[in-house]
């Protein structure tokens, strides 16, 4: 056999070899390359299906958190309405379905009542978009504003004294992917928030700014691990064991 039978021979085997490993990476059920492959793919297939945006497909399956705030600048007869309801975490779980003012979600008080809200890409023009020079200047929550995507979510409340309409609280926030996990999400900054006293129908109300975060699952450390043990009972004199 010449050199150049040889050489062929040899990229054959080489080219058989690589569509070998690939068939192994996309046929393989278990273990982190599996389940690398089917996060990839269900990424795509689901892009395409809900017509939704990378980044509210990557946000869906998250438990989102509104937390309290203080509503600067609004009356108090409807700050009052609005904390009856929000002065504590409200838990969101996102759906896929759409509904009225966008995709749905679930949201749910420390009491247990359940809330209906929306959660959608952020409409243009609420957000101002600034220029390279203006973000020098402005402060970190409005620069991230204008700079990263925008997500809106929107709870709607029980109706107050004397009105039929369902008052409605929408946060702004920006949000991205992680860096060093790319399907993760990362809200960033304080979101804005604006008031429908009367419902959609209503004027707008700027109530400034409050923060949505990610309901965090238990890390490395046990919180149960020094439980029982004498070393951490209240009485023990510092530094001994």
């Amino acid at each position: 056999m010449n050199s150049f039978n040889k050489l062929t021979l040899l990229s054959i085997c080489l080219a058989i070899s690589f569509h070998y490993s690939l068939a192994q990476r996309f046929l393989r059920d278990t273990g982190q390359t599996g389940a690398q492959v089917r996060a990839e793919m269900a990424i795509d297939e689901g892009e395409g299906l809900s017509g939704m945006s990378r980044e509210m497909f990557l946000m869906k399956d998250k438990r989102w958190e509104i937390l309290p705030s203080e509503l600067k600048g609004v009356k108090s007869s409807v700050r009052r309405h609005v904390l009856k309801y929000l002065k504590d975490p409200v838990e969101l779980s996102l759906q896929k379905k759409k509904g009225k003012y966008g995709m749905r979600a679930i949201g749910k008080t420390q009491a247990g009542q359940k809330l209906r809200a929306y959660w959608r890409q952020c409409p243009p023009g609420v957000i101002e978009k600034l220029t390279s020079s203006e973000l020098l200047e402005a402060p970190y929550d409005e620069a991230v504003r204008s700079r990263l995507a925008m997500v809106e979510f929107e709870v709607q409340l029980p109706p107050m004294r004397g009105s039929k309409k369902l008052p409605s609280v929408v946060y702004s926030v920006a949000i991205e992917p992680g860096t060093m996990n790319p399907k993760a999400i990362i809200p960033r900054g304080a979101g804005k928030i604006r008031i429908y006293p009367e419902g959609r129908d209503s004027t707008p109300i700027e109530a400034g700014t409050g923060n949505i975060g990610l309901s965090m699952k238990p890390g490395l450390v046990d919180p149960q691990w020094a439980k029982g043990r004498p070393v951490f009972r209240k009485g023990r004199s510092v530094g001994m064991l």
